[in-house]
């Protein structure tokens, strides 16, 4: 139901009509309490899914509850730390080499900024800062493959540890510094009209949303034939 209100919103952004309501996040923005299973099972789904057209849709309507502000702390902060756990696995297990992999790892990382920067793990204590960051660094290093790290991968892993709880003390006590001045590059910058008709179109209509609308649409345009299997560096057999 999600991909189908993201198909139709990017239609109407395109076509310059209005933009229409999402309501599977409208449902969960006023009366998220009352379907909580909904969000373990999506945290479940993903722990389990090597379909790649499946995580996408999943990790769609994970990045839309992150970015709205009324359903950025929906989901329970044990299940939340689950489903922080999932990210970074699967995160580490993409190699470097597939074309396949490289629209999956964005996704995954347009997807991990909101929830840093808007979720109950923004708060402290901080789960697992150290290994977050570890494996942000080890996305934007060579140390474990030979071909040149992507622009949009660097971008994105910028945004993430630009979030401020990640940055270092010294940085966060900086007078003026606020932790974002980096966190979105000239290339996703976008005016603030076209961001909220971006978050308008997908359901998103509080007004300090944080996303672009150039990360909404990347988001929404992704997508994979049902039955292409996950590239992966524990399980090469899974690569198509």
């Amino acid at each position: 139901m999600n991909e189908q209100y993201l198909v139709a919103s990017t239609n109407h952004h395109k076509d310059g009509r209005p933009p229409i309501t999402n309501r599977l996040i409208k449902a969960l923005s006023t009366h998220g309490m009352t379907y909580k299973t909904f969000g373990c099972n999506l945290i479940l789904l993903l722990n389990r899914e090597s379909e790649t057209s499946l995580q996408l849709l999943i990790l769609k309507v994970l990045y839309l509850l992150f970015g709205n502000p009324s359903t950025a702390e929906y989901f329970y902060t044990n299940d939340l730390h689950v489903l922080i756990d999932v990210i970074l696995r699967n995160l580490i297990d993409l190699p470097h080499d597939s074309t396949a992999a490289n629209a999956l790892r964005h996704t995954y990382l347009r997807v991990l900024n909101p929830i840093l920067t808007n979720s109950q793990i923004s708060k402290p204590p901080h789960y697992k800062r150290d290994d977050i960051l570890r494996l942000l660094h080890l996305l934007v290093t060579s140390g474990n493959h030979f071909a040149p790290v992507d622009e949009t991968t660097q971008r994105l892993v910028v945004r993430c540890t630009s979030v401020p709880w990640l940055q270092p003390p010294a940085a966060r006590d900086t007078p003026g510094s606020s932790g974002n001045d980096s966190a979105t590059s000239p290339i996703d910058h976008v005016a603030n009209g076209q961001k909220e008709l971006a978050r308008r179109a997908l359901g998103m209509t509080v007004q300090d949303g944080s996303e672009s609308s150039t990360s909404v649409l990347e988001i929404a345009s992704h997508t994979e034939k049902p039955g292409v299997q996950t590239p992966s560096i524990t399980h090469p057999e899974q690569t198509s």
